[in-house]
């Protein structure tokens, strides 16, 4: 009996197989293990959260309790500006969340003009970008490892 198998990495990296259980478990064990072995070593992992965190502080800047982008940027939409702002309240404040009404104003200080949240928002939270939490004025919104990597591909885009 044949069987298939697809796997879709974070990092990018794909695997695809097809075949008897026994070669597609062997290939899949082999496909992780050299995923682990890819992984960075802790001091070039401490040199890349330097890195991010560099990215971030020059990206944003604390105004009001809250973290606001230092520029408008041509080319950045509301919504994109608000993933930005969650990502770097997450790397730089280690925030879990971030509440609807303090997001808005962020997203207002940083020069956009945000409208409803929640309608900014949706798209991201249906592609998996945020988690929201909460209803009506209690909401609050949480950006995903997927969202963060989004949001570091736009800095770093942006910063450059």
């Amino acid at each position: 009996m044949n069987f298939k198998l697809r796997i879709k990495h974070p990092s990018g990296a794909e695997f695809e197989a097809e075949g008897p259980a026994e070669f597609i478990q062997a290939e899949k064990e082999g496909f992780l293990d050299r995923l682990i072995g890819a992984q960075p070593s802790g001091q070039q992992k401490h040199h890349e959260e330097q890195n991010q965190e560099t990215v971030w502080g020059a990206l944003t800047e604390a105004k009001n309790g809250a973290l606001i982008l230092k520029n408008k940027h041509q080319n950045l939409k509301s919504g994109d500006a608000a993933l930005l702002i969650l990502a770097a309240e997450r790397q730089i404040n280690a925030a879990g969340s971030v509440s609807a009404i303090t997001l808005a104003k962020a997203i207002r200080a940083s020069g956009y003009a945000p409208g409803r949240v929640d309608r900014l928002l949706a798209k991201p939270h249906r592609e998996g970008l945020i988690k929201a939490s909460g209803t009506k004025r209690n909401r609050a919104y949480q950006i995903t490892d997927k969202g963060l990597e989004r949001a570091w591909l736009e800095a770093r885009k942006i910063g450059q």
